[in-house]
């Protein structure tokens, strides 16, 4: 058995061509290849703009606290009676 490379091709490779079938095909994976790059620009885009929207909710609820409590310093705790801050722990006896 000779191997099928050394035997003669019943046909002119150079006259093979893929024809509609392989059109078709090439076709069809271009456009779902394009559907799938419109489809991860939209998801990329939503999930930068949710995070855009994110940064501006914090800046804005940090503006709005800074503005609602100014006498405060940046590091004031609430004391409690016996002048402890209110997450210091318990004195021990």
């Amino acid at each position: 058995m000779m191997p099928l490379l050394l035997e003669e091709l019943p046909y002119d490779p150079n006259q093979v061509t893929p024809g509609w079938i392989g059109f078709t095909a090439t076709a069809l994976v271009a456009i779902v290849i394009m559907a799938l790059m419109w489809d991860f620009n939209r998801r990329v885009r939503r999930i930068s703009d949710r995070a855009e929207a994110k940064e501006r909710i914090a800046a804005e609820l940090a503006e709005q606290r800074s503005a609602e409590a100014p006498d405060a310093p940046a590091g004031h705790r609430a004391d409690d009676a016996d002048g402890r801050a209110d997450d210091a722990p318990p004195r021990t006896p």
